[in-house]
């Protein structure tokens, strides 16, 4: 296992596990249960991470948080399962509900 990434709150990291695992790579978020423990533990020894399993799968795992992480408005897009034009603000299609990052098999 190899940590990824630190995430700024659970959402954050549940999310970016969900679109790992849409991709078909094995990733886990560790310390998602220590939130409860804000005032009686460090907050840094809390914050969510997300760790991937598979160091096979660490290549595709960086370029999906390049992705991730990048800051600013993005273009629109079309989905590659429906064809459906979305936002470029839109993680999902509106349609489909299918991701951003889906790829057919």
């Amino acid at each position: 296992m190899k940590k990824l990434y630190i995430a700024s709150d659970i959402i954050e990291a549940r999310l970016l596990d969900t679109i790992l695992k849409s991709q078909g790579l094995s990733s886990v978020v560790r310390n998602e249960n220590l939130q409860g423990g804000i005032g009686e533990l460090p907050y840094v020894e809390i914050w969510p991470e997300v760790w991937i399993n598979n160091s096979n799968d660490w290549e595709a795992a960086q370029e999906v948080l390049i992705e991730f992480t990048e800051i600013g408005p993005k273009e629109d897009w079309v989905c590659p399962k429906c064809q459906e034009s979305n936002p470029g603000s839109f993680q999902t299609c509106w349609s489909c509900n299918a991701s951003i990052y889906f790829t057919a098999e």
